[in-house]
C-alpha cells in the first residue's frame, strides 16, 4: 500500500507530464504554422519573380515590334484590345491578337498588353493625365503589360512608347485625299491645302 506522500508524488508527476505534453503540442503547432508560412512565402516570391520576368520579356518584344514599324503599335485597337508578341516567319517581332498563356513550374501564366492614345498640352507639350482627342499626340502611345496566374496577385507595368525612328518620305506629287494620322511610306498625298497652288509645282497662291 502506497503512503499518502507517494500518492502525492505520483499525482504531481502526472500533472507535470500533462503540462509538458500541452506545451509540446502548442509549440509543435506554432512551428508547423511558421514552417507553412515560410514555405508559402517562398512559393509566392518565386511565382512573383517569374511574373516580373514575363512582364520584362513582353515589354522587350513590344518595343522590338514597334521599332520595326510604328504603325505596328499605333494601329492596334486602343484600351480594350489585348495583344501579345511573337516572331514572324521572317524572324521579326510582331503583335498578335489575344492573351498569351505559358505553363512554367507547373503553373499557368497569362500575359498581354493594352495600348492607349496619348495627348499633350498644346502650350507645355506635357503629357495630359486625361486623354484629350483634340490634343492627340500620334507619336506617343501608353503601353500597359499585365501578367496573372491562379492564386496570385496580377502584376502590371506601364511605359510610354515614342516614335523616334521616323522614316522620311519623298514627296513626288501634290494631290489631296490622304487621311490624317500616322502615314506610311510610300505616301505622296496630304490631307488638305490652304493658299497653295499644286497644279504643276508647289507654290503659294495669292490671298
Amino acid at each position: 500500500m502506497h503512503s499518502p506522500q507517494q500518492q502525492y508524488q505520483k499525482g504531481a508527476l502526472l500533472i507535470e507530464i500533462l503540462v509538458a505534453l500541452s506545451i509540446f503540442t502548442v509549440l509543435a503547432a506554432i512551428a508547423a504554422q511558421s514552417l507553412y508560412v515560410s514555405t508559402r512565402g517562398g512559393v509566392i516570391a518565386t511565382q512573383k519573380e517569374v511574373g516580373i520576368h514575363l512582364l520584362k520579356e513582353l515589354m522587350e518584344g513590344a518595343r522590338a515590334a514597334t521599332d520595326t514599324s510604328w504603325q505596328n503599335l499605333y494601329g492596334l485597337t486602343k484600351v480594350s484590345g489585348h495583344y501579345s508578341v511573337a516572331t514572324s516567319s521572317a524572324n521579326a517581332w510582331v503583335f498578335t491578337t489575344g492573351d498569351e498563356s505559358l505553363t512554367l513550374n507547373g503553373l499557368l501564366y497569362t500575359r498581354y498588353i493594352t495600348v492607349a492614345n496619348v495627348s499633350r498640352d498644346p502650350s507645355t507639350r506635357a503629357i495630359e493625365t486625361v486623354y484629350n482627342a483634340a490634343h492627340d499626340d500620334p507619336s506617343t502611345q501608353f503601353v500597359t503589360a499585365i501578367v496573372s496566374w491562379p492564386g496570385g496577385t496580377p502584376l502590371s507595368v506601364n511605359e510610354y512608347f515614342f516614335r523616334w525612328r521616323n522614316t522620311v518620305c519623298a514627296q513626288t506629287t501634290w494631290s489631296t485625299g490622304g487621311s490624317s494620322g500616322v502615314r506610311q511610306c510610300p505616301d505622296t498625298e496630304y490631307v488638305s491645302k490652304t493658299n497653295l497652288d499644286a497644279s504643276s509645282t508647289l507654290q503659294l497662291s495669292p490671298l
